[in-house]
Protein backbone atom coordinates (compact mmCIF):
# COMPACT_ATOMS: atom_id res chain seq x y z
CA UNK A 1 0.00 0.00 0.00
CA UNK A 2 1.53 3.55 -0.93
CA UNK A 3 2.11 5.96 2.32
CA UNK A 4 -0.44 8.78 1.78
CA UNK A 5 1.90 11.79 0.45
CA UNK A 6 1.83 14.45 3.59
CA UNK A 7 -0.28 17.63 3.26
CA UNK A 8 1.92 21.19 2.30
CA UNK A 9 2.64 23.26 5.69
CA UNK A 10 -0.24 25.39 6.09
CA UNK A 11 2.38 28.15 7.30
CA UNK A 12 4.26 28.13 4.26
CA UNK A 13 0.93 28.02 2.19
CA UNK A 14 0.18 31.41 4.07
CA UNK A 15 3.47 33.14 3.22
CA UNK A 16 2.95 32.24 -0.02
CA UNK A 17 -1.08 33.06 -0.76
CA UNK A 18 -1.16 35.91 1.24
CA UNK A 19 -3.97 38.22 0.75
CA UNK A 20 -5.38 35.59 -1.88
CA UNK A 21 -6.28 33.29 0.63
CA UNK A 22 -7.51 36.68 3.21
CA UNK A 23 -10.04 37.29 0.05
CA UNK A 24 -10.83 33.39 -0.37
CA UNK A 25 -11.30 33.17 3.55
CA UNK A 26 -13.58 36.24 3.20
CA UNK A 27 -15.85 34.78 0.49
CA UNK A 28 -15.96 31.50 2.54
CA UNK A 29 -17.21 33.60 5.64
CA UNK A 30 -19.54 35.52 3.92
CA UNK A 31 -21.21 32.88 2.05
CA UNK A 32 -20.37 32.03 -1.03
CA UNK A 33 -22.01 29.08 -2.44
CA UNK A 34 -19.08 27.25 -4.29
CA UNK A 35 -16.81 27.69 -1.51
CA UNK A 36 -19.44 26.54 1.33
CA UNK A 37 -20.51 23.70 -0.96
CA UNK A 38 -16.90 22.32 -1.01
CA UNK A 39 -16.52 22.71 2.64
CA UNK A 40 -19.42 20.81 3.55
CA UNK A 41 -18.27 17.98 1.36
CA UNK A 42 -15.03 17.55 1.98
CA UNK A 43 -14.79 18.35 5.77
CA UNK A 44 -17.89 17.27 7.05
CA UNK A 45 -19.59 14.35 4.49
CA UNK A 46 -16.09 13.13 4.12
CA UNK A 47 -13.23 14.63 6.30
CA UNK A 48 -10.48 14.64 3.23
CA UNK A 49 -6.71 14.20 3.52
CA UNK A 50 -4.71 16.08 1.24
CA UNK A 51 -3.62 12.99 -0.50
CA UNK A 52 -6.96 12.33 -1.86
CA UNK A 53 -8.10 16.29 -2.06
CA UNK A 54 -5.30 17.08 -4.44
CA UNK A 55 -7.08 14.51 -6.67
CA UNK A 56 -10.58 16.23 -6.54
CA UNK A 57 -12.16 18.17 -9.37
CA UNK A 58 -12.18 21.47 -7.21
CA UNK A 59 -12.98 24.70 -9.24
CA UNK A 60 -10.17 26.55 -7.69
CA UNK A 61 -6.38 25.79 -6.59
CA UNK A 62 -5.96 22.37 -4.73
CA UNK A 63 -3.61 24.29 -2.15
CA UNK A 64 -5.75 27.08 -1.48
CA UNK A 65 -8.63 25.34 -0.49
CA UNK A 66 -6.40 22.84 1.47
CA UNK A 67 -5.16 26.35 3.66
CA UNK A 68 -8.77 26.91 4.11
CA UNK A 69 -9.94 23.23 5.12
CA UNK A 70 -6.84 23.63 7.57
CA UNK A 71 -7.57 26.68 9.23
CA UNK A 72 -10.92 25.69 9.74
CA UNK A 73 -10.41 22.24 11.26
CA UNK A 74 -7.32 24.01 13.01
CA UNK A 75 -9.89 26.22 14.68
CA UNK A 76 -12.68 23.78 15.96
CA UNK A 77 -10.21 21.39 17.00
CA UNK A 78 -9.29 19.87 20.62
CA UNK A 79 -5.87 19.36 21.54
CA UNK A 80 -5.17 16.44 23.59
CA UNK A 81 -1.19 16.14 25.27
CA UNK A 82 0.20 12.56 25.34
CA UNK A 83 4.21 12.89 26.59
CA UNK A 84 5.91 15.58 24.35
CA UNK A 85 3.49 14.74 21.33
CA UNK A 86 0.64 16.57 20.70
CA UNK A 87 -2.47 15.14 19.10
CA UNK A 88 -5.96 16.35 17.93
CA UNK A 89 -9.61 15.83 16.68
CA UNK A 90 -13.10 17.52 15.63
CA UNK A 91 -16.39 16.87 16.46
CA UNK A 92 -18.14 16.40 13.53
CA UNK A 93 -21.47 17.21 12.96
CA UNK A 94 -22.04 13.64 11.08
CA UNK A 95 -20.78 12.33 14.66
CA UNK A 96 -23.19 13.56 16.22
CA UNK A 97 -25.82 11.83 14.34
CA UNK A 98 -23.99 8.71 14.21
CA UNK A 99 -23.56 8.71 17.74
CA UNK A 100 -26.96 9.15 18.49
CA UNK A 101 -28.44 6.20 16.90
CA UNK A 102 -25.49 3.94 19.20
CA UNK A 103 -26.79 5.60 22.48
CA UNK A 104 -30.20 4.97 21.30
CA UNK A 105 -29.25 1.12 20.67
CA UNK A 106 -26.82 0.91 23.53
CA UNK A 107 -28.44 1.32 26.66
CA UNK A 108 -30.64 -1.92 26.19
CA UNK A 109 -28.32 -4.51 24.76
CA UNK A 110 -30.21 -6.35 21.20
CA UNK A 111 -33.96 -5.50 22.28
CA UNK A 112 -33.89 -1.47 21.45
CA UNK A 113 -31.56 -3.28 17.93
CA UNK A 114 -34.58 -5.95 16.49
CA UNK A 115 -37.26 -4.33 18.02
CA UNK A 116 -38.22 -7.03 20.85
CA UNK A 117 -36.54 -8.92 23.64
CA UNK A 118 -35.08 -12.30 22.23
CA UNK A 119 -34.70 -15.35 24.81
CA UNK A 120 -31.92 -15.43 27.17
CA UNK A 121 -30.42 -18.99 24.90
CA UNK A 122 -30.62 -16.17 21.94
CA UNK A 123 -28.56 -13.94 23.43
CA UNK A 124 -26.44 -16.78 24.89
CA UNK A 125 -25.81 -17.46 20.79
CA UNK A 126 -25.44 -14.10 19.59
CA UNK A 127 -23.10 -13.50 22.25
CA UNK A 128 -20.66 -16.51 21.50
CA UNK A 129 -20.87 -16.19 17.76
CA UNK A 130 -20.02 -12.21 18.14
CA UNK A 131 -17.00 -13.08 20.32
CA UNK A 132 -15.61 -15.89 18.31
CA UNK A 133 -16.41 -13.26 15.37
CA UNK A 134 -14.10 -10.73 17.09
CA UNK A 135 -11.15 -13.39 18.18
CA UNK A 136 -10.83 -14.76 15.10
CA UNK A 137 -10.37 -10.81 13.12
CA UNK A 138 -8.52 -9.40 15.20
CA UNK A 139 -6.25 -12.19 15.35
CA UNK A 140 -5.75 -12.33 11.63
CA UNK A 141 -5.42 -8.61 11.54
CA UNK A 142 -1.98 -9.22 13.31
CA UNK A 143 -1.28 -12.60 11.10
CA UNK A 144 -2.78 -15.69 12.69
CA UNK A 145 -3.24 -17.79 9.59
CA UNK A 146 -6.52 -20.20 9.84
CA UNK A 147 -9.66 -19.50 8.27
CA UNK A 148 -13.21 -18.51 10.07
CA UNK A 149 -14.55 -22.34 9.78
CA UNK A 150 -12.03 -24.13 11.18
CA UNK A 151 -11.61 -21.31 13.95
CA UNK A 152 -14.91 -21.60 14.82
CA UNK A 153 -14.72 -25.51 14.88
CA UNK A 154 -11.84 -25.53 17.26
CA UNK A 155 -13.45 -22.67 19.46
CA UNK A 156 -16.68 -24.29 19.79
CA UNK A 157 -14.91 -27.87 20.75
CA UNK A 158 -13.02 -26.64 23.30
CA UNK A 159 -9.91 -28.30 22.12
CA UNK A 160 -6.01 -27.24 22.98
CA UNK A 161 -4.94 -25.00 19.76
CA UNK A 162 -2.29 -26.83 17.64
CA UNK A 163 -0.60 -23.82 16.28
CA UNK A 164 0.43 -20.33 17.41
CA UNK A 165 -2.14 -18.96 15.29
CA UNK A 166 -4.73 -21.06 17.37
CA UNK A 167 -3.45 -19.71 20.09
CA UNK A 168 -3.69 -16.46 18.69
CA UNK A 169 -7.45 -16.57 18.51
CA UNK A 170 -7.97 -18.50 21.72
CA UNK A 171 -6.63 -15.85 23.90
CA UNK A 172 -8.15 -13.43 21.98
CA UNK A 173 -11.51 -15.43 22.80
CA UNK A 174 -10.79 -15.61 26.67
CA UNK A 175 -9.34 -11.88 27.35
CA UNK A 176 -12.56 -10.55 25.15
CA UNK A 177 -15.22 -13.02 27.37
CA UNK A 178 -13.12 -11.60 30.44
CA UNK A 179 -12.81 -7.56 29.47
CA UNK A 180 -16.41 -7.24 31.30
CA UNK A 181 -15.51 -8.34 34.22
CA UNK A 182 -12.50 -5.58 34.88
CA UNK A 183 -14.67 -2.79 33.66
CA UNK A 184 -15.15 -1.57 37.28
CA UNK A 185 -11.54 -0.58 37.26
CA UNK A 186 -9.65 2.74 36.13
CA UNK A 187 -7.19 1.91 33.24
CA UNK A 188 -3.41 1.71 34.72
CA UNK A 189 -0.22 0.85 33.09
CA UNK A 190 -0.61 -2.33 35.27
CA UNK A 191 -4.24 -3.24 33.34
CA UNK A 192 -2.61 -2.37 29.82
CA UNK A 193 0.18 -4.91 30.64
CA UNK A 194 -2.50 -7.48 32.07
CA UNK A 195 -4.49 -7.09 28.91
CA UNK A 196 -1.86 -7.52 26.74
CA UNK A 197 -0.12 -11.06 28.41
CA UNK A 198 -4.03 -12.22 28.47
CA UNK A 199 -3.81 -11.55 24.56
CA UNK A 200 -0.30 -12.80 24.02
CA UNK A 201 0.25 -15.50 26.52
CA UNK A 202 1.88 -18.20 24.65
CA UNK A 203 2.35 -16.60 21.18
CA UNK A 204 5.19 -14.52 21.64
CA UNK A 205 9.16 -15.55 20.76
CA UNK A 206 9.89 -14.59 24.60
CA UNK A 207 8.18 -14.63 27.35
CA UNK A 208 9.80 -11.31 28.60
CA UNK A 209 7.74 -9.75 25.58
CA UNK A 210 4.57 -10.69 26.81
CA UNK A 211 5.00 -9.49 30.17
CA UNK A 212 7.00 -6.32 29.63
CA UNK A 213 7.16 -3.25 28.11
CA UNK A 214 9.30 -2.02 24.90
CA UNK A 215 12.51 -2.00 25.86
CA UNK A 216 14.52 -1.07 22.76
CA UNK A 217 13.62 0.94 19.08
CA UNK A 218 14.01 -1.86 17.03
CA UNK A 219 10.42 -2.38 16.46
CA UNK A 220 8.93 -0.78 13.52
CA UNK A 221 5.45 -1.10 11.66
CA UNK A 222 5.90 -2.60 8.37
CA UNK A 223 4.25 -3.17 5.29
CA UNK A 224 3.45 -7.13 5.73
CA UNK A 225 4.06 -7.53 1.88
CA UNK A 226 6.74 -5.39 1.53
CA UNK A 227 8.85 -5.69 4.42
CA UNK A 228 11.15 -2.65 3.65
CA UNK A 229 8.34 -0.44 3.83
CA UNK A 230 7.95 1.15 7.08
CA UNK A 231 4.55 3.05 8.49
CA UNK A 232 5.54 3.56 11.78
CA UNK A 233 8.38 4.61 13.93
CA UNK A 234 7.21 4.67 17.35
CA UNK A 235 8.20 7.17 19.68
CA UNK A 236 11.59 6.36 21.63
CA UNK A 237 11.22 3.85 24.20
CA UNK A 238 12.14 5.62 27.34
CA UNK A 239 9.04 7.66 26.83
CA UNK A 240 6.64 5.00 27.00
CA UNK A 241 5.92 4.87 30.54
CA UNK A 242 5.16 8.72 30.83
CA UNK A 243 2.84 8.31 27.83
CA UNK A 244 1.36 5.31 29.26
CA UNK A 245 0.65 7.76 32.24
CA UNK A 246 -1.34 10.37 30.22
CA UNK A 247 -3.01 8.04 28.22
CA UNK A 248 -4.34 6.17 31.75
CA UNK A 249 -5.34 9.71 33.26
CA UNK A 250 -7.04 10.69 29.58
CA UNK A 251 -9.00 7.57 29.91
CA UNK A 252 -9.87 8.51 33.69
CA UNK A 253 -10.70 12.14 33.24
CA UNK A 254 -14.36 12.95 33.17
CA UNK A 255 -14.37 16.38 33.86
CA UNK A 256 -13.78 16.65 30.45
CA UNK A 257 -16.27 15.07 28.31
CA UNK A 258 -15.65 13.77 25.40
CA UNK A 259 -18.35 11.02 24.15
CA UNK A 260 -16.96 7.57 25.55
CA UNK A 261 -17.17 5.85 21.67
CA UNK A 262 -14.71 8.87 20.52
CA UNK A 263 -12.58 8.25 23.43
CA UNK A 264 -12.68 4.63 22.97
CA UNK A 265 -11.60 5.31 19.93
CA UNK A 266 -8.73 7.53 20.99
CA UNK A 267 -7.07 5.19 23.03
CA UNK A 268 -7.49 3.07 20.49
CA UNK A 269 -5.21 5.03 18.32
CA UNK A 270 -3.00 6.19 21.00
CA UNK A 271 -2.19 2.69 22.01
CA UNK A 272 -1.15 1.52 18.63
CA UNK A 273 0.78 5.07 18.22
CA UNK A 274 2.71 4.57 21.27
CA UNK A 275 3.34 1.36 20.14
CA UNK A 276 4.30 0.10 24.35
CA UNK A 277 5.38 -3.36 23.05
CA UNK A 278 7.49 -5.57 21.00
CA UNK A 279 4.18 -7.53 19.72
CA UNK A 280 0.62 -7.66 20.25
CA UNK A 281 0.11 -3.72 20.39
CA UNK A 282 -3.12 -4.27 17.63
CA UNK A 283 -4.62 -6.75 19.13
CA UNK A 284 -4.34 -4.68 23.12
CA UNK A 285 -5.39 -1.27 21.26
CA UNK A 286 -8.64 -3.30 20.00
CA UNK A 287 -9.17 -4.77 23.31
CA UNK A 288 -9.10 -1.53 25.15
CA UNK A 289 -11.66 0.02 22.79
CA UNK A 290 -13.65 -2.80 24.05
CA UNK A 291 -12.93 -2.65 27.90
CA UNK A 292 -13.94 1.43 27.49
CA UNK A 293 -17.05 1.68 25.71
CA UNK A 294 -18.44 -1.76 28.07
CA UNK A 295 -17.12 0.39 31.31
CA UNK A 296 -19.28 3.25 29.91
CA UNK A 297 -22.75 1.09 29.63
CA UNK A 298 -22.70 0.16 26.31
CA UNK A 299 -23.74 -3.11 26.26
CA UNK A 300 -24.20 -3.79 22.81
CA UNK A 301 -21.10 -4.01 21.97
CA UNK A 302 -20.46 -7.52 23.49
CA UNK A 303 -22.44 -8.37 20.40
CA UNK A 304 -20.55 -6.74 17.78
CA UNK A 305 -17.55 -7.71 15.73
CA UNK A 306 -15.60 -4.68 14.90
CA UNK A 307 -12.00 -6.43 14.10
CA UNK A 308 -14.87 -8.81 11.58
CA UNK A 309 -15.02 -5.44 9.26
CA UNK A 310 -11.48 -4.22 9.75
CA UNK A 311 -9.99 -6.96 8.46
CA UNK A 312 -12.48 -7.13 5.02
CA UNK A 313 -10.22 -4.14 3.90
CA UNK A 314 -7.17 -3.66 5.85
CA UNK A 315 -6.04 -1.33 3.87
CA UNK A 316 -8.35 1.21 4.81
CA UNK A 317 -7.55 0.34 8.53
CA UNK A 318 -3.82 1.07 7.73
CA UNK A 319 -5.11 4.16 5.84
CA UNK A 320 -7.03 6.05 9.13
CA UNK A 321 -3.97 5.24 10.94
CA UNK A 322 -1.59 7.17 8.19
CA UNK A 323 -3.77 9.37 7.29
CA UNK A 324 -3.64 10.70 11.35
CA UNK A 325 0.18 10.67 11.11
CA UNK A 326 0.64 12.19 8.40
CA UNK A 327 -1.30 15.36 9.12
CA UNK A 328 -0.06 16.71 12.29
CA UNK A 329 -1.57 13.66 14.21
CA UNK A 330 -4.79 14.63 13.50
CA UNK A 331 -7.23 12.27 14.92
CA UNK A 332 -10.31 13.00 13.11
CA UNK A 333 -9.59 10.81 10.38
CA UNK A 334 -9.20 7.88 12.53
CA UNK A 335 -12.35 8.64 14.74
CA UNK A 336 -14.22 8.91 11.20
CA UNK A 337 -13.49 6.02 9.81
CA UNK A 338 -14.25 3.91 13.48
CA UNK A 339 -17.63 5.82 13.87
CA UNK A 340 -18.55 4.40 10.42
CA UNK A 341 -17.11 0.60 10.88
CA UNK A 342 -18.90 1.10 13.96
CA UNK A 343 -22.41 1.84 12.25
CA UNK A 344 -21.45 -1.20 10.04
CA UNK A 345 -21.37 -3.77 12.77
CA UNK A 346 -24.04 -2.96 14.19
CA UNK A 347 -26.01 -3.05 10.74
CA UNK A 348 -24.33 -6.32 10.53
CA UNK A 349 -25.45 -7.79 13.96
CA UNK A 350 -28.90 -6.65 12.51
CA UNK A 351 -28.76 -8.41 9.86
CA UNK A 352 -27.59 -11.77 11.79
CA UNK A 353 -30.19 -11.62 14.19
CA UNK A 354 -32.86 -11.22 11.28
CA UNK A 355 -30.89 -14.12 9.62
CA UNK A 356 -31.11 -16.20 12.63
CA UNK A 357 -34.49 -15.71 13.99
CA UNK A 358 -35.36 -16.91 10.31
CA UNK A 359 -33.62 -19.92 11.01
CA UNK A 360 -35.80 -20.55 14.17
CA UNK A 361 -39.27 -19.59 12.37
CA UNK A 362 -38.03 -22.50 10.10
CA UNK A 363 -36.87 -24.91 13.09
CA UNK A 364 -40.09 -24.49 14.49
CA UNK A 365 -42.04 -25.19 11.15
CA UNK A 366 -39.77 -28.49 11.34
CA UNK A 367 -40.90 -28.96 14.64
CA UNK A 368 -44.59 -28.73 14.01
CA UNK A 369 -44.08 -31.32 11.32
CA UNK A 370 -42.12 -33.72 13.13
CA UNK A 371 -43.12 -33.42 16.90
CA UNK A 372 -41.25 -36.42 18.34
CA UNK A 373 -38.19 -33.89 18.52
CA UNK A 374 -37.49 -31.09 20.79
CA UNK A 375 -36.67 -27.33 19.76
CA UNK A 376 -33.36 -27.23 20.08
CA UNK A 377 -33.12 -30.49 18.25
CA UNK A 378 -35.07 -28.94 15.46
CA UNK A 379 -32.18 -26.29 15.49
CA UNK A 380 -29.53 -28.52 15.27
CA UNK A 381 -31.27 -30.65 12.42
CA UNK A 382 -31.44 -27.19 10.71
CA UNK A 383 -27.74 -26.96 10.93
CA UNK A 384 -27.43 -30.62 9.47
CA UNK A 385 -29.45 -29.59 6.63
CA UNK A 386 -27.72 -26.37 5.64
CA UNK A 387 -24.67 -28.37 5.64
CA UNK A 388 -25.57 -31.69 4.47
CA UNK A 389 -21.84 -33.10 4.01
CA UNK A 390 -20.38 -31.50 6.62
CA UNK A 391 -19.70 -33.30 9.63
CA UNK A 392 -20.33 -32.08 13.30
CA UNK A 393 -18.85 -33.53 16.67
CA UNK A 394 -20.37 -33.87 20.25
CA UNK A 395 -18.43 -31.36 21.31
CA UNK A 396 -18.71 -28.86 18.51
CA UNK A 397 -22.80 -28.81 18.95
CA UNK A 398 -22.19 -28.28 22.75
CA UNK A 399 -20.37 -25.32 22.27
CA UNK A 400 -22.41 -24.25 19.70
CA UNK A 401 -26.32 -24.21 21.62
CA UNK A 402 -24.22 -23.74 25.06
CA UNK A 403 -24.88 -27.02 26.65
CA UNK A 404 -23.66 -30.28 28.57
CA UNK A 405 -21.54 -33.16 26.46
CA UNK A 406 -23.87 -35.57 27.89
CA UNK A 407 -27.26 -33.08 26.61
CA UNK A 408 -25.42 -32.83 23.17
CA UNK A 409 -25.10 -36.68 23.23
CA UNK A 410 -28.36 -37.07 23.85
CA UNK A 411 -30.10 -34.61 21.04
CA UNK A 412 -27.72 -36.74 18.29
CA UNK A 413 -28.37 -39.80 19.32
CA UNK A 414 -32.23 -39.05 19.50
CA UNK A 415 -32.09 -37.77 16.14
CA UNK A 416 -29.64 -40.52 14.77
CA UNK A 417 -32.47 -42.76 16.12
CA UNK A 418 -35.61 -41.07 14.24
CA UNK A 419 -33.07 -41.92 11.05
CA UNK A 420 -32.46 -38.01 10.79
CA UNK A 421 -28.84 -38.19 11.41
CA UNK A 422 -26.06 -41.13 11.05
CA UNK A 423 -22.51 -41.49 13.20
CA UNK A 424 -19.56 -42.65 11.86
CA UNK A 425 -16.16 -43.57 13.67
CA UNK A 426 -13.25 -40.66 12.87
CA UNK A 427 -10.38 -41.85 14.95
CA UNK A 428 -10.77 -41.91 18.51
CA UNK A 429 -14.25 -39.91 18.09
CA UNK A 430 -18.07 -40.08 16.55
CA UNK A 431 -18.65 -37.50 14.05
CA UNK A 432 -22.60 -36.91 12.95
CA UNK A 433 -23.91 -36.52 9.22
CA UNK A 434 -27.28 -35.63 7.93
CA UNK A 435 -28.91 -39.02 6.97
CA UNK A 436 -29.52 -39.45 2.78
CA UNK A 437 -33.16 -38.73 1.88
CA UNK A 438 -33.43 -37.66 5.82
CA UNK A 439 -36.65 -35.05 6.62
Amino acid sequence: MRTPEKPPDANALYAHYGEKFSNFFLAYTTGDEEITEAVKRYNEARYIHWDDLKRQPLPFEPKLFWLLLKYIRNYGAAAIDIGDESFKFMMLGKFQRELHLIDKASPAPLDALIGERPSEANKRQYLANSIMEEAIASSQLEGAATTRQVAKKFLREGTAPKNTSERMILNNYQTIRTLKDLKEEPLTPELILTIHRMITEGTLESREDEVHLRTSNDILVRDKVDYGKIYHVPPDCTKIPAMLDDLCRLANDDEIFVHPIVKGIILHFLVGYIHPFNDGNGRTARAIFYWYVLKHGYGLFEYLSISRIFVTAPAKYTKAYLYTETDENDMTYFIDYNITIISRAMEELRQYIEETRAEQRNAITLLEEMPEISFRQAEILKDFIRHPDRPYTISEIAGKYKISLPTARSDLLGLVEMGQLRKIRDGKRWVFLLERGAV
